[in-house]
């Protein structure tokens, strides 16, 4: 009932009236997928009464930057702290990636940084990249074990949520689980 503007609640008798905009959004071919007939056509006609199409963050580089910063903004108030500024070193390192995750990569990846960083600024060392080709080579002949840093990073980011296994194990990127066995083997 999306074209009369009328619903049930689930477990409802009555019909409700409303007056709303719907606003759906897809990263999905939608007439490739109604020509596949995995999408229906008369729900895309429901749906398409103003289509907007935007790039991919990727293509737009020029919001990336404010984008981050309202971002972080929202990230600042969820963690109740103060808005943390990027050095320019990090917003180089922002500017870099492919953001192949769009917004959503982006927003985690600041949440991450925002976490991570001790004081008012992020850095680009707060800066986890999951696309490895954004990432730049560390400049230095030393090369370290794979295990050492591994352990590091389970230290750090254990030391940065106060000891909150779930907690490190989300800034990580990994189950609770991994957590649990990483930390088993490195205690031996």
């Amino acid at each position: 009932m999306l074209q009369e503007r009328r619903f049930e609640r689930v477990g409802g008798t009555r019909t409700l009236e409303v007056d709303v905009r719907w606003i759906a959004a897809t990263n999905r071919d939608l007439r490739a997928m109604i020509d596949g007939g995995r999408f229906r056509e008369d729900l895309y006609h429901r749906l398409a009464v103003f289509p907007i199409k935007l790039p991919p963050l990727r293509d737009r580089r020029i919001d990336l930057l404010p984008l981050a910063r309202a971002l972080l903004e929202r990230i600042a108030r969820d963690l109740k702290r103060t808005m943390p500024r990027l050095t320019p070193s990090a917003a180089a390192r922002l500017e870099s990636a492919s953001w192949r995750g769009n917004v959503r990569e982006l927003a985690n990846t600041l949440e991450r940084a925002a976490i991570l960083a001790d004081g008012d600024a992020i850095d680009a060392s707060h800066i986890w990249l999951e696309d490895g080709g954004s990432r730049p080579l560390p400049k230095t002949d030393e090369v370290r074990p794979l295990a050492e840093l591994e352990r590091e990073a389970i230290l750090h980011a254990l030391d940065v949520v106060g000891g909150n296994r779930k907690r490190a194990a989300e800034l990580l990127g990994i189950g609770e689980r991994t957590l649990y066995d990483r930390l088993k083997k490195y205690d031996d």
